[in-house]
């Protein structure tokens, strides 16, 4: 399961309509495009600093160590830009003003949203995808109903085995 953390803004009339769900993971896009992930992220700042120390670490190292090693900076400092783009895409979310409102478990982004807007008060339970009635189990082959305290058996239950007698 990936941890995806949810960010509203106050500036909209319904800050959950444009949530911002930033997942928490490595990211190979970043790794791969470097700095120029967070320019098309809208994150100048990163970009520029990101981008200046990139060049520098790289620079440093082909003077000082020699052509390979610069070659290997890039590619470590690649990977730990991968590791990290997330967590700076959150600084300047929250930089800008917006607040974390909510960390939601689960596989896709799909499953995500309607994770976070499923535990949501002020969301109407007709518009929420999914079944709109609460599971129930079907009735077991004697015709019996288990209720609460008993198992399909109609035993009583202690956890999730029956009580028995030995």
């Amino acid at each position: 399961m990936a941890v995806w953390t949810v960010w509203e803004h106050a500036r909209f009339d319904d800050p959950a309509v444009k949530a911002r769900f930033v997942r928490d993971a490595f990211s190979w896009w970043a790794a791969l495009l470097g700095p120029l992930w967070a320019l098309l992220q809208g994150m100048p700042l990163v970009f520029l600093v990101m981008g200046a120390v990139q060049m520098a670490l790289m620079v440093a190292a082909y003077l000082t160590l020699g052509e390979p090693m610069g070659a290997w900076a890039y590619v470590l400092f690649s990977l730990w830009f991968g590791f990290e783009a997330r967590a700076m895409r959150r600084w300047a979310l929250k930089r800008r003003g917006w607040t974390l409102t909510a960390v939601v478990t689960a596989k896709r982004y799909p499953d995500a949203e309607r994770r976070y807007f499923a535990g949501r008060d002020d969301i109407p339970p007709d518009i929420l995808p999914g079944p709109a009635a609460p599971f129930t189990p079907p009735p077991a082959p004697g015709g019996h109903t288990p209720g609460p305290e008993t198992g399909p058996w109609g035993a009583p239950v202690i956890g999730v085995m029956p009580e028995g007698v030995r």
